[in-house]
């Protein structure tokens, strides 16, 4: 049975803000410097591993403790109490993080939702994991994210609580069997393709998940999802290492947003999530494999333009238009 919670092609702004919501000052402090440790935690990391170098003990206790953590398992729970924190409340309303969903969508059925953009960090996404319970009751949505990431402490166990797994084939396939997917399909690539003028995000040559949904046979099909603003609230470099980045799977650079520092500039974000596109189950081996899967995909980039055209102007963005590479 359906759950039509949610009003239809109506934006909803979370946490019962509303289009003119100001942030309080106590709240405002405290997304702040929460999110500076989140955002920036790499750069933290080396600010200590610096220190270690130079034999600070403290520094080298803080170190192994750290590191330690990686012995310990990250299975993804959908820890609810986690995502209800009021420190997410402070980071949703530091974003006026708002929502719609074009079409009701069945807790009984399961989708892939095809995320956009990464940007220079997923925090759109991110955004909407914290009050994924909230939006989809009676879903259960896992993540996929990058393999990098769970070798960081710290960042490791914090998405496994939010449900996600590494984006690799067999543990997409694994979680897709428990639930519904949400899958940034950019990735590391998007960090270096940030523009003053424009929004462009990588998908011509990403069909990794579509061949998951149609091996899979997913019967709620793939669901197109934009975060606007994601793109726009930190910037990345330097430019010459993106290559370098793309072949080990790993962003080199120095992210920077407020005050030049590892902070997210408080842009709204929009997230709106679109109509499914209906998916075949085919075997690998059927010889209109390739074809079916070449033509899903066109569905998913069609799907996302009009997506995105459709929604740009209420979000503010009538003249930048969004670039499918």
């Amino acid at each position: 049975m359906a759950i039509d919670r949610a009003p239809i092609n109506t934006r909803i702004w979370s946490d019962g803000m509303h289009a003119r919501f100001k942030q309080g000052i106590v709240s405002r402090i405290v997304a702040m410097i929460t999110l500076f440790i989140y955002t920036g935690w790499m750069h933290i990391l080396l600010a200590l591993m610096v220190l270690a170098i130079c034999r600070r003990t403290w520094a080298i206790i803080a170190l192994i403790s750290l590191y330690a953590t990686l012995l310990l398992p990250p299975k993804p729970v959908l820890w609810g109490p986690f995502c209800r924190s009021k420190v997410f409340k402070t980071w949703r309303e530091y974003f006026s993080f708002s929502y719609l969903f074009e079409k009701v969508l069945d807790p009984s059925k399961k989708y892939i939702f095809a995320e956009f953009p990464h940007g220079v960090f997923p925090m759109g996404p991110l955004l909407g994991a914290t009050e994924c319970q909230a939006m989809f009751p009676g879903f259960h949505i896992y993540g996929l994210a990058a393999n990098v990431v769970f070798s960081v402490p710290f960042w490791r166990h914090f998405i496994a609580w939010l449900g996600s797994v590494p984006a690799t084939t067999p543990h997409f396939k694994r979680v897709l069997k428990r639930g519904s997917v949400a899958v940034i399909v950019g990735g590391i690539a998007e960090m270096y393709m940030q523009d003053d003028r424009k929004e462009q995000i990588m998908l011509r040559d990403r069909k990794g998940f579509v061949r998951v949904a149609v091996e899979e046979g997913v019967d709620g099909g793939i669901v197109p999802v934009y975060h606007f603003g994601n793109s726009r609230v930190l910037d990345f470099g330097p430019q010459a290492l993106s290559s370098l980045s793309r072949s080990m799977r790993a962003a080199l650079g120095f992210l920077h947003g407020t005050w030049y520092l590892p902070l997210p500039r408080p842009r709204p974000i929009f997230m709106v999530v679109g109509q499914p596109i209906p998916v075949p189950r085919v075997p690998r081996d059927d010889p209109k494999y390739e074809e079916v899967i070449n033509e899903v995909h066109k569905h998913v980039c069609d799907a996302l333009q009009k997506l995105y055209d459709n929604h740009k102007t209420e979000y503010g963005w009538a003249d930048r238009p969004l670039v499918i590479n």
